[in-house]
C-alpha cells in the first residue's frame, strides 16, 4: 500500500511537449553545478544515431527536467537542467558536426558549375542558430552553457580564441562523440554528388531536430537538488559521484557563488583522481575506498546513505567532508599508477611519496593491478603526513608486506582477492586511524604482518609459478600469457634482486632499463617455454648497455654485467668458470628454481 503524500509537500511542476528545435528555438539551457559530467559511451550514441537520426518519423527523446534559472522579458529564459543533459549535450554535438560539414561542402564544391555552394553555406548559418543564438541587442548566447570551455570553443562556436585548457575526462567524452558523428556523417554522405550530400545533410539535421522531448519545468533550485536525489532512488542511472558532488553543493552552503566554489573544488577532486584515467567507476571507487580508510566499511551500495548521515544537515560537515576527500585525493592519484616517481623532499612536510621505498611498493601494486589494498595505503601515508606517530621505517614495513603477499598471492598465483581480503585491508586502515600512541601503531602493524603470513598461497605452488615466468618480447601470445611476461613485471622481479643485495638504490625508474637474455634469444624456437626465454636465462641491464652486448658469447658478457649492477647470483657464477659461450637448458632451469627460493626466502619473505 502506498503512502500519500500531503500536499503541502508536493514539488510544484509544470510539463510540455517540445521538439529538440523548440527546445534550442525558444530556450537557452545551463547545466548546474551539481550536475554529473558527459559520460555517454559509443553503445549511447549508437542508439542516438540509429533511434534518432536515422528514424522514420519523430522519436519521442524522453524527457527533461529544469528549472528556470534566468527569466527575461523579451528573450528566452535559461533554463538549468536537472535530468536530460546528456541528450541535449549530444544533440548539440550532432548539429555541430552537421554544420561544419555543410561548410565542408561548400568548400570543396566551390568551384562545381551545377552546384550553388552559396546554399551550403547558407545551411551551415542555419544549423549554427541551433547552437548559439543573438538577443535583440545583438549579443550572442550560447543555447546550451556547459562548463568544459572546449564545448564553446569546439562545438558551439569554432571561431573563438582557444582557451587552452585541457580537456578533462567529460571534455574527451564530448571529443570522442563529435568524432563519432563525424564518422557516420562521412559515410552517410560518400559516394553523393553535392546536391546529394546537401540533401542528405538537411535530412539528418531534420531528423535530430524532430525529436521530441517532455521538458518537466520545476519552480526552484532547491527543487532541482530534491529531484536530483529521487532519481537516483527511481533507478536513474546516477552514479555516487553524482550524488555526493549535489550533496555537498547542496549542504555545504546556500549563496550562488559559495555553491560555485564547492562545485569548483569538486571538479579539481575528481580531475585529480581521474588523472587520464577512462574508468568511469574509479572517482565512486575512491569515495568508497577513501570511506573504508577511516570508518567501520559499507557496502558501496550503502555508502550515499552513510555520508548523508554523518554530513546531517550542517554546512561546516559538508566542508569538511569535501576537506576531507581533498586530502585523500592527493594520495589517490598515485595510486594504481605505473608510471609513479618519487617526490622531493620538502623541508617540514611528511610525505610518504618522497621516500623511494614506498614509492617502489605503491609502483608495484599497480604493476599487479591490485587495488584492494587501497584503503590501507590511504590510512598509511595520511598517518604519516598528519601525525608522528608512524615512523618512516615503519611506512616502508607495512607496504612491503603488503607487496610481498600480493606478489606471492596475486602476481604469482593469481589467486584472487576477496571480501575477506578487502576487509583486513579495511580494518587495519581504520585501527590505524584511530591509534593515538606509537605502540597501537606497532601493535596493528604486528597484527596485520601476521594475518597476511597466514593467508598465503601454497609455499610448492608458488615456486612453481615463480620457475614459469618468462619474457618473450618477439612471440605472438596470449593475453594470460602477456600478463606474466610484462617488461615492466619481469624489470620489477628483476630489480627487486638487485635492489635486496644493495646494487641499485630504492625508486629507480623501470623503464630505463632493458631485459638481457643471457643465452641470446636468436637461438630460441617460437614456443614461450623455451627455457631461453625463462627467467634463469633474464637479468637486468641499462638499455645502452644491453644494446652493446648484443650476442655476444657469455664469457665476453659476464664482466659486462657485473659492471652494469646487474644482480651476479652464485649461478651465473657457475655459468661464468664454465667457460661455455652459452648456458645449457639444464643451467638455465638451475638458476630458474635458485631465483625462485631466493625469491620466497629473502625477497618477498614475510
Amino acid at each position: 500500500m502506498s503512502e500519500s503524500i500531503p500536499s503541502s509537500d508536493l514539488i510544484p511542476i509544470e510539463s510540455r511537449t517540445k521538439t529538440i528545435q523548440t527546445c534550442f528555438q525558444q530556450c537557452l539551457y545551463e547545466v548546474p553545478n551539481f550536475q554529473r559530467p558527459y559520460s555517454w559511451s559509443q553503445d549511447q550514441l549508437s542508439d542516438f544515431w540509429d533511434d534518432v537520426i536515422l528514424a522514420k518519423g519523430d522519436f519521442f527523446f524522453g524527457s527533461t527536467v529544469t528549472w528556470v534559472s534566468k527569466k527575461r522579458d523579451l528573450f528566452n529564459d535559461t533554463y538549468s537542467i536537472i535530468d536530460g543533459q546528456q541528450r541535449l549535450t549530444t544533440s548539440a554535438i550532432l548539429l555541430s558536426v552537421v554544420r561544419d560539414a555543410f561548410n565542408d561542402v561548400a568548400t570543396k564544391y566551390i568551384d562545381v558549375n551545377d552546384f550553388d555552394a552559396h546554399a551550403a553555406t547558407s545551411q551551415a548559418l542555419t544549423t549554427q542558430k541551433y547552437l548559439m543564438v543573438k538577443d535583440d541587442d545583438g549579443k550572442s548566447h550560447p543555447v546550451l552553457r556547459r562548463p568544459e570551455k572546449m564545448f564553446y570553443e569546439v562545438i558551439q562556436n569554432p571561431n573563438a580564441i582557444p582557451s587552452g585548457a585541457e580537456w578533462n575526462r567529460s571534455a574527451e567524452r564530448i571529443g570522442e562523440a563529435r568524432s563519432f558523428f563525424e564518422a557516420k556523417i562521412l559515410a552517410a554522405v560518400k559516394g553523393l554528388t553535392p546536391s546529394g550530400q546537401l540533401e542528405r545533410l538537411k535530412s539528418i539535421r531534420s531528423n535530430a531536430l524532430k525529436a521530441r522531448v517532455i521538458q518537466v519545468e520545476l519552480a526552484s533550485e532547491e527543487d532541482g537538488f530534491l529531484v536530483f536525489e529521487t532519481l537516483n532512488t527511481r533507478g536513474a542511472d546516477l552514479r555516487l559521484s553524482d550524488l555526493v558532488k549535489n550533496l555537498l553543493i547542496r549542504g555545504g552552503a546556500t549563496d550562488p557563488d559559495d555553491r560555485q566554489a564547492v562545485a569548483d573544488r569538486w571538479d579539481r577532486l575528481v580531475d585529480r583522481v581521474q588523472l587520464g584515467r577512462v574508468s568511469a567507476d574509479f572517482v565512486d571507487r575512491f569515495i568508497w575506498q577513501s570511506w573504508n580508510s577511516r570508518r567501520e566499511a559499507v557496502r558501496e551500495p550503502e555508502l550515499f546513505k552513510e555520508i548523508s548521515r554523518i554530513v546531517g544537515a550542517i554546512p561546516a560537515a559538508h566542508l569538511s567532508y569535501l576537506e576531507e576527500l581533498e586530502r585523500d585525493a592527493e594520495t589517490y592519484q598515485w595510486l594504481e599508477a605505473e608510471h609513479v616517481q618519487v617526490q622531493p623532499k620538502v623541508r617540514g612536510e611528511r610525505n610518504a611519496f618522497a621516500i623511494p621505498e614506498f614509492v617502489d611498493s605503491v609502483r608495484a601494486l599497480a604493476i599487479f593491478n591490485v587495488s584492494v589494498a587501497n584503503s590501507t595505503v590511504l590510512a598509511v601515508a595520511r598517518k604519516f603526513r598528519e601525525t608522528k606517530l608512524i615512523k618512516q621505517a615503519q611506512v616502508i614495513e607495512v607496504l612491503r608486506l603488503v607487496e610481498s603477499f600480493h606478489f606471492q598471492y596475486t602476481a604469482l598465483t593469481n589467486s584472487g582477492s576477496t571480501g575477506g581480503t578487502r576487509g583486513r585491508y579495511n580494518r587495519f586502515a581504520v585501527r590505524l586511524e584511530n591509534a593515538t600512541s606509537a605502540s597501537e601503531v606497532a601493535l596493528a602493524i604486528g597484527d596485520l604482518k601476521e594475518k597476511l603470513r597466514k593467508s598465503l598461497p601454497d609455499h610448492t605452488r608458488a615456486l612453481q609459478a615463480f620457475c614459469s615466468l618468462f619474457y618473450a618480447p618477439t612471440l605472438q601470445l596470449t593475453q594470460a600469457q602477456k600478463l606474466r611476461s610484462r617488461k615492466i613485471f619481469i624489470a620489477y622481479v628483476l630489480m627487486s634482486f638487485a635492489k635486496l643485495e644493495g646494487l641499485l638504490p630504492a625508486g629507480q625508474n623501470l623503464t630505463t632499463w632493458s631485459i638481457e637474455h643471457i643465452k641470446p634469444q636468436a637461438k630460441a624456437s617460437a614456443d614461450y617455454r623455451d627455457p631461453i626465454y625463462a627467467i634463469g636465462n633474464l637479468t637486468l641491464l641499462t638499455d645502452r648497455l644491453n644494446s652493446s652486448l648484443g650476442d655476444a658469447p657469455l664469457s665476453s658478457k659476464a664482466e659486462a654485467l657485473k659492471r652494469g649492477r646487474a644482480y651476479f647470483d652464485s649461478e651465473l657464477a657457475t655459468w661464468e668458470s664454465s667457460a661455455n659461450d652459452a648456458p645449457s637448458d639444464a643451467q638455465i632451469e638451475a638458476r630458474s628454481r635458485f631465483l625462485a627460493a631466493d625469491a620466497l626466502d629473502r625477497v618477498w619473505h614475510l
